[in-house]
């Protein structure tokens, strides 16, 4: 089911990223996860035709790279996020833990 969500509240955009990467992180059966800001909205459950949406996502999605909890492939046409077993952000979204979110809220506080 994908929806439009209210790109003016960045709080909302943290919420979807956050339940999309929950998504693939709990389909996850190897120790690594790759994927792009499209997937994070498809498995979000938002509507990824919208490239103001994506340009959120791909925000979100470099803070946790420059916060050490993510890592960028950039060795392909299209830039991957990636995300192993190693990681504390793995774990906690693995759970559902609710300190997973802190840690978005935190890695995007300017």
């Amino acid at each position: 089911m994908n929806h439009r969500f209210n790109l003016a509240d960045f709080h909302t955009v943290l919420r979807t990223v956050y339940m999309g990467m929950e998504k693939i992180v709990k389909d996850a059966r190897g120790s690594c996860v790759s994927f792009t800001p499209r997937k994070v909205l498809e498995f979000g459950g938002v509507d990824t035709t919208i490239p103001v949406a994506l340009t959120l996502v791909k925000h979100v999605l470099e803070k946790l790279v420059d916060a050490g909890y993510l890592d960028r492939d950039d060795s392909r046409a299209k830039v991957r996020y990636v995300l192993c077993k190693n990681s504390q952000l793995w774990h906690q979204l693995r759970r559902g833990d609710a300190e997973a979110f802190k840690l978005f809220e935190e890695a995007t506080a300017e």
